[in-house]
């Protein structure tokens, strides 16, 4: 089994691909991140501009572990930038609900730029869209985290990769949540 765990910042990500790895046997763990750090093959930079990720480069490592491996968690906000459908069997987006993300953000220190662009990229659900365009709609999960511990979301997850479950794309809305508590500025406004 193959399964994508990405999502916003703060949505998760991490604490959930641990839990979800230790219940799928023989499992490895794939930070996007941590690879895209770790190989500097895959930055690359500009007279002047600071490094940036080298797709093309990293899409390449990722098909070839797809192929060299039987259980895999692939975890990282640049999922759909740097996996293809092929070989995946699953892809969880993990939303968050913005006004718990702020709290996550304050707790990390995140600058106020840094913040509204991650909340306003999690309010018009960018990773979910992305993630659709790239996997397509018969892979493509999103689950609302808020609240919840990441035990019980690697819990649905696994169910879902099991089959025992099935949930619905396309349910999370923030942005009518906000516009209903009339903080669409609030959030939006720059």
């Amino acid at each position: 089994m193959k399964v994508v765990i990405t999502g916003n910042p703060g949505t998760g990500k991490h604490s959930c691909a641990k839990f979800i790895s230790e219940k799928l046997p023989n499992s490895e763990i794939i930070d996007i991140n941590s690879v895209v750090l770790n190989k500097s093959t895959y930055l690359t930079s500009r007279v002047g501009v600071a490094k940036e990720i080298d797709i093309r480069k990293l899409k390449s490592f990722m098909i070839k572990k797809i192929k060299q491996s039987k259980n895999l968690v692939f975890v990282g906000h640049l999922a759909p930038y740097v996996l293809t459908a092929k070989g995946i069997n699953l892809v969880v987006v993990l939303r968050r609900s913005p006004y718990h993300l702020e709290e996550v953000f304050r707790q990390r220190k995140y600058t106020p730029h840094q913040s509204k662009d991650n909340i306003a990229a999690e309010i018009l659900g960018i990773t979910f869209y992305d993630s659709l365009k790239t996997f397509g709609k018969r892979r493509v999960v999103e689950l609302d985290v808020t609240g919840r511990t990441p035990q019980s979301i690697a819990t649905e997850i696994i169910s879902l990769l099991q089959k025992k479950s099935n949930n619905q794309t396309g349910f999370v809305d923030w942005l009518s949540t906000v516009y209903e508590k009339g903080d669409i500025q609030r959030f939006l406004e720059y």
